[in-house]
This record gives structure tokens, sequence and C-alpha cells, in this order.
């Protein structure tokens, strides 16, 4: 008996141990997972920052397009006085954060010539801010600067409905409709940017053609001022109005545009909708379309109709160019499987800054635009065309160019013009001027835009197997007004 009882308190003394031992094991176990696991609480001054960082000695990526990609961003938010902000550095290399600097913005004051203030980025909702969060505060940021400065102008005619085209049940702006003080009402609508603070707007030419008299209506949807015309030229279809008194603000220029880089239209879609505003990105440049030899921006940022002559701008609030354009139609007979035929979407097109700059300055200065003469009609031909055939069955020349030909089965060659002084005959290929080449990224028409009437050039020229070149001075072209 006694035995039996040592052996029972001894198994239970065993398992007394067992138990000891592993709540000791569990507790050093639960003591290691905490510790791996760390803490969530937010870092000093109630910040929380979110680091996503790079490996050390990894390398950021590079797209096709040659733009660098952005893997990581880094943000602190802190509350200030005046409200959230955003702050991002560019950090070091290697094992630091990599961070991504905010797009710059203009302010108002910088497009209206005055000393600039840095302006604020809202901080994402956990203290970081994406890439297209801070491309996104920067449109935001555009479009509040720039807004101001873009105008919807109505051109206005004499009641006469067999000749004008009248818009329906639009007053005509300071008036009411057909009874208004100057007996005038609303043909049509465009829009139209501020370009200097004396008042001279851009736009399109044919938002003004036919007028008997303008008006300006401000982006305060209040203030309506009557403008003056002080030139168009239908070639280059620009115009320039000029406004009295102090302009809310006014845009600049861009040097130049690049494909990709992300653009903003502003403008009064169809009419009704005051400085909408869209987004895209540059498509394309040195476009031309059927039956024009000027040169576009491409852009899928949305133009509609009422958008002619409104700003197409960058995200420094620049002018890249003026919309002027959209193609719906492909020109295809290719029916969809639906049956309807093939339409063409996102292919808007805008005058680009140098040619607006070039046509707006002469109409300033002196009410009209002079321009070199050439005296050809012409076709640029791609590398994609060359050696092909047209549509209409005609070969392409072999080289890239300017080829000179009529689509009406005319001559290319106009009578008496410096192209035909200088032996220009048709189906010749001019591949180079003073030695530049010409292609779709250099076209004809930017080579003579750099030149005036009176210049002699050097044209090399494909004839056939030939070879040649010939000299030709440049003319002046006739007024198209």
């Amino acid at each position: 008996m006694l035995k039996s009882v040592l052996s029972v308190k001894s198994s239970r003394a065993t398992r007394l141990s067992w138990n000891y031992l592993g709540l000791i094991l569990s507790t050093v176990l639960l003591s290691l997972s905490l510790a791996a696991c760390g803490s969530d609480t937010p870092a000093a001054g109630g910040l929380r920052t979110l680091d996503m960082t790079i490996p050390p000695g990894a390398a950021t990526s590079t797209s096709a397009a040659g733009v660098e990609a952005t893997p990581t961003v880094t943000a602190n938010a802190a509350a200030t006085a005046a409200g959230t902000t955003s702050e991002a550095t560019t950090a070091a290399p290697a094992a630091n954060p990599a961070t991504v600097t905010p797009l710059p913005a203009t302010t108002t004051a910088a497009i209206a010539g005055q000393p600039t203030a840095a302006a604020a980025t809202p901080a994402a909702a956990n203290g970081a801010a994406s890439a297209d969060q801070l491309e996104s505060n920067t449109v935001v940021e555009v479009v509040k600067k720039v807004s101001p400065a873009v105008v919807t102008v109505y051109n206005k005619s004499k009641y006469n409905p067999t000749t004008r085209r009248i818009i329906p049940n639009q007053p005509t702006p300071g008036g009411d409709s057909q009874n208004s003080a100057d007996g005038l009402v609303v043909q049509g609508i465009g829009s139209g940017v501020i370009v200097s603070n004396d008042g001279y707007i851009v736009t399109n030419n044919h938002v003004v053609d036919g007028q008997d008299g303008l008006t300006v209506a401000l982006n305060d949807g209040k203030t309506t001022v009557n403008a003056k015309l002080v030139g168009r030229d239908v070639t280059g279809d620009l115009a320039v109005l000029k406004i009295d008194g102090p302009v809310p603000a006014f845009a600049r220029f861009a040097d130049k545009a690049e494909v990709g880089e992300t653009v903003i239209a502003i403008g009064a879609a169809l009419g009704n909708f005051r400085n909408s505003v869209s987004k895209g990105i540059v498509s394309g440049l040195n476009r031309t379309l059927p039956s024009d030899n000027g040169v576009y921006i491409q852009t899928d940022a949305a133009i509609n109709h009422g958008n002619s002559g409104g700003p197409l701008l960058n995200l420094k609030g620049e002018i890249v160019g003026i919309n002027t354009a959209v193609l719906r139609s492909t020109g295809s007979s290719t029916r969809t499987q639906n049956g309807a035929y093939d339409v063409a979407e996102g292919l808007g097109f805008a005058i680009p800054s140098n040619v607006v700059r070039f046509v707006s300055d002469q109409l300033i200065s002196k009410g009209s635009v002079t321009r070199s003469y050439f005296g050809i009609t012409y076709q640029m031909i791609t590398p994609a065309e060359a050696g092909t055939l047209s549509v209409n069955g005609r070969a392409f020349p072999l080289v890239e160019g300017a080829w000179v030909n009529s689509s009406n089965g005319a001559s290319g060659i106009i009578k008496g013009s410096p192209a035909e002084k200088a032996g220009l005959k048709d189906n010749d290929v001019i591949t180079a001027v003073d030695g530049q080449p010409l292609n779709d990224n250099n076209p004809l028409v930017n080579v003579i835009l750099g030149h005036k009437p009176g210049d002699t050039i050097k044209l090399t020229v494909q004839r056939g197997d030939q070879v040649l070149t010939l000299n030709l001075t440049l003319g002046e072209r006739p007024s198209d007004t």
C-alpha cells in the first residue's frame, strides 16, 4: 500500500515538472515572438513615417521610353499652423530610403510675372504621397493658377439667319440675346488665353472668323468685356485680341514639348462648360493634318468644340500649344463588329508654342504676319512610307524628305514662285536644307520658320537616281487675309 501511494505521488510530481517546463518554454517563445514583431507606436511628435526602401546597391529601373521609374516614396507629414504639408526630399543612394521630390507648381504670382512663393502640397492620408498623388497635386495647382488667364470668346454677328450660324438659346454676353445694346447675337463660342499683362489674348482664327463684334468672359463667370481684334493669321489659324483694364493673370509660353509629358487642356468645352479641364500626355510631335502643311502637337487630352483657342499646358503652367483641332473619323471604310465605322479616340491637336509665339509677336507688333515663301505643295515622307504605295496606289519615294507633288493632279510647283525659279520639279524630294536633314522630326515648315524673306538656302534634292544641290531665295508669302 505504501509502495502504491509513493508511486502515485511520484507520477504526479513528474507530470507537474513537465507542466512547469512547458510553461517556461511557452513564455520564452512568446517573448521571442514579441521581440521579432516590434512596436507599432508612432514616432516622436505624433508623426508616422512610412518608408519604402530599395535594398542596398539596387538601381532604379528605366522604361523603354527612357523615363526613370520611381520605385519608392518617403514623405513626412506634419500639422502646422497653416495646415498640413508634405515634405519630400531626395535621399542618398544605396541603403537610404529613395524619395521623390514634388513636381514644380507655378504660383499665380509667377504666372503674372511677380515674385514667387512656395506652393504647399497636401499630404496623403498616412503621411506618404505617391508619385501619382504628387502629379495630381501639381495639376490642381496649375489649374488654380492658370485658369484665371483662360477666357471664353464670343463671336458675335448681326442677325442674318441666311448667312450666319446662330447658336440657339445663347444670349449675347452683356446683353439680352438678339435685343442686346449692340444689336449682335452669338454665332460662335471658343476659348482664349491671356498672354501678357497688357491684356493680349491668343485664340484661333476660326474662333473669330466672320465676327462683327467680340466679347470675352473671364473665368469668374461674372465679368464680360468687349475685345478688340488686333490681327489674325489664316495660314496659322491664330488670332490676337486685346482687352482693356487689369487682367486676373496671364500665362507664359514654354520652349518646347516632350513626347510623353503630362499636359492639361483648359477651355469652354462645347461652348457651355466654362474652363473645363482635361488631362493627358503629349502623344506625338510634328504631326500633319490632311490638306494642311502645318505641324501640330498630338495629345490624348480631351478636346471638344469650344476648346479651340484654349491653352495646352505643361506641369509648370506654361503654354506648350494652342488647341485647334480634333480628329474623329479615321477615314477608314472598315466597320467594327457592331457595324459602325471606325472612329478615332483621343486624337487632339495643338499649334506648337514656337509657332504661336512667332505669329502672335508679329500680330501684336504690326497686326500682320510676314512669312517666308517657298512656292510648293508637298508631303513629308516618313520612314514607314518610303518605298511603299499610298492609299491611291501611287508609289512613295524611296527616301525621307519633302516630296513635291499635288494631290489633285496639278503641279506641285507654283508658277512664278521661288521654287520654280530655283529649278525644282514635280516629284523631287527635298532631303535637306543647308545640310540639315528633313524628316518627320524636322519637317520643312519648321526649317523655313527660322528664315526670313530674302534669305538664300541650299537644298539637297533627290531627283530619280540623281542627287542635286539647288540654291533657293525665299520670297514673302502672299497674304491670306
